[in-house]
C-alpha cells in the first residue's frame, strides 16, 4: 500500500508539473484571446484603415488649399527572448502635417514635415534595415526626428498614378510579410523617390524606387536605393465571389554608384522575390472572406556584402479569414539560407542579436489578428496581436558548440490611434 501511494504521489506530481508547463506555454495565447474577445464584444468597425492610403485625387478638392494632418499614436510590445531576435517596445507617435492642393483634377501637390518620437528617447539612429548601421550615422537628432515632405502626383488615367517625392506605401505595398515588415510603419523614414501605381479589376501593380542615401563626391557613405514591384493578376472574372490570382513580388536594395570614392565599400545588390498562387472566396455573412496563398520566396546576394549566404529560399503558406471586423491569419514558414532585407528578422536564417550565428533550415508557425475601428470620420482605433511559434531548430557560430534548441513561442501586441483631420484653408478662383 505504501509503495502504491508513493507511485500515485509521483504520478500526481508529474501531472501537476505537466499542467503547469502547459499553462506557462499557452499563457500568451490566453491573454491575447482575452483581449481579442473584449474587442469583438465591444467594437464594430472596418478593416485595413490604419496603414491604407488612397492615391486617387478627389475632384471635389480642386483648387482648394487644405491642411492635412496624419497622426499615428502607437504602443507596440514585442516579447521576444532567444538567440535570434531580442524583444523591445516602441511607444511613441508619428506626425505629418502638410499643405495639400489639387491644381487640376489629375495633378496633386503636397508639402509638409514628417516627425517621429519615441517616448523617453532623445536621439534617433535612422536605423531600420538589415546591415545599414553606419551610412546614416550623422543624422542622429535630438528631440523629434524631422524630415521634409513633398509629393507631386499626376494621374495619367483614373487608375494610373505617377508619384514623385513621398511615396504611397499603402499597406506595405501589398508585399507578403517575409518581404516587408509592417513595423517599418513605426520606425523607418518615409519612402521617397518615384512610383507608378496601376489598379484595375483584373490587374494591379505598384512599382517604386525608394532613394535612401544620396551621395556627393568624397562623401564617406554609399549611394543606396531600394527598388520594388508588386503585382496581382486575377485569372477569373472579377464579378465572381470565387477568385484565383497570381501574386508576383520583388524588392531589392542596391548600394554603390559612380561617385562613390571610398574603396572600403563594395558595390552590391541584395534581392528578395516571391511568386505563388492565391485563392479567395467572398461571403456576405459573419465570415466575410476566406483566402489562401502559397508562395515561394528567394534571396540573392549579388555582390561583396558580408552576409553568409549567396542565395536562399523560403516557402510561405497563409490562410486568412475575415470574421466580422477581424482579419485573422494563420501561416507556416520554412526557410534555408534566407535573408529578409526589409522583412521581419523572424523570417531570416541569421541572428540579429548574436554575432556570427546562423541557423540551419527553420520552420515556424504564425497566428496574427488585427482589428480596426473607425471611430469618427477622422479617427481610427486599431489593435493587433501576433503569436510566433518556432519549431525545434539548430544553428552554428564559429568557436562555439552547435546551438540546439527546442520549440519556443513568442508573442507581440500593438495598440494604435490614428487621427487624420483635414482643414480647409483657402479656395482659389478657377
Amino acid at each position: 500500500m505504501f509503495c502504491k501511494d508513493i507511485i500515485k504521489t509521483e504520478e500526481i506530481k508529474y501531472l501537476f508539473i505537466t499542467f503547469a508547463l502547459m499553462i506557462k506555454r499557452i499563457k500568451p495565447i490566453l491573454i491575447l484571446n482575452f483581449i481579442i474577445f473584449c474587442f469583438v464584444t465591444s467594437l464594430k468597425g472596418q478593416n485595413n484603415i490604419l496603414f491604407s492610403q488612397n492615391p486617387k485625387i478627389d475632384t471635389n478638392d480642386l483648387n482648394i488649399l487644405y491642411l492635412k494632418v496624419d497622426n499615428l499614436n502607437f504602443f507596440k510590445d514585442n516579447e521576444f527572448k532567444a538567440e535570434k531576435v531580442s524583444g523591445y517596445t516602441l511607444p511613441g507617435f508619428r506626425l505629418s502635417p502638410k499643405l495639400s492642393l489639387a491644381l487640376h483634377k489629375n495633378i496633386l501637390l503636397e508639402a509638409g514635415v514628417h516627425m517621429i518620437h519615441y517616448w523617453g528617447a532623445n536621439k534617433y539612429p535612422c536605423y531600420s534595415y538589415l546591415d545599414i548601421s553606419s551610412w546614416q550615422g550623422e543624422q542622429y537628432q535630438k528631440g523629434v526626428h524631422l524630415l521634409p515632405l513633398l509629393r507631386a502626383q499626376i494621374s495619367l488615367k483614373e487608375n494610373l498614378h505617377l508619384v514623385f517625392g513621398n511615396l504611397y506605401v499603402n499597406n506595405n505595398h501589398n508585399l507578403i510579410q517575409p518581404l516587408y515588415n509592417t513595423e517599418l510603419n513605426l520606425s523607418s523614414d518615409p519612402e521617397t523617390g518615384i512610383q507608378l501605381i496601376y489598379d484595375s479589376k483584373q490587374f494591379s501593380s505598384d512599382v517604386w524606387v525608394n532613394w535612401q542615401s544620396f551621395v556627393f563626391r568624397n562623401d564617406n557613405h554609399q549611394e543606396v536605393f531600394a527598388l520594388g514591384a508588386s503585382t496581382k493578376t486575377n485569372l477569373l472574372k472579377t464579378d465572381r465571389n470565387f477568385q484565383v490570382y497570381i501574386p508576383l513580388q520583388l524588392i531589392g536594395q542596391h548600394r554603390g554608384g559612380e561617385l562613390d570614392t571610398i574603396k572600403s565599400f563594395n558595390m552590391h545588390t541584395l534581392i528578395n522575390y516571391s511568386a505563388g498562387v492565391g485563392m479567395s472566396y467572398k461571403f456576405n455573412k459573419l465570415v466575410k472572406y476566406v483566402n489562401f496563398e502559397s508562395t515561394y520566396s528567394g534571396f540573392i546576394n549579388n555582390g561583396g556584402v558580408a552576409i553568409p549566404f549567396d542565395k536562399g529560399y523560403g516557402f510561405y503558406n497563409k490562410l486568412a479569414l475575415g470574421i466580422k471586423d477581424f482579419n485573422i491569419n494563420f501561416s507556416h514558414w520554412v526557410s534555408e539560407d534566407f535573408i529578409s532585407i526589409y522583412g521581419s528578422p523572424h523570417f531570416g536564417n541569421i541572428s540579429t542579436n548574436t554575432s556570427d550565428l546562423i541557423f540551419d533550415k527553420m520552420q515556424m508557425l504564425l497566428a496574427q489578428f488585427d482589428y480596426s475601428l473607425s471611430l469618427y470620420k477622422d479617427a481610427s482605433l486599431g489593435f493587433e496581436g501576433n503569436i510566433i511559434y518556432y519549431l525545434p531548430f539548430t544553428g552554428d557560430r564559429p568557436g562555439y558548440v552547435k546551438v540546439v534548441r527546442n520549440d519556443v513561442m513568442f508573442f507581440s501586441f500593438g495598440i494604435y490611434l490614428k487621427l487624420n483631420p483635414k482643414f480647409r484653408l483657402y479656395k482659389f478662383k478657377e
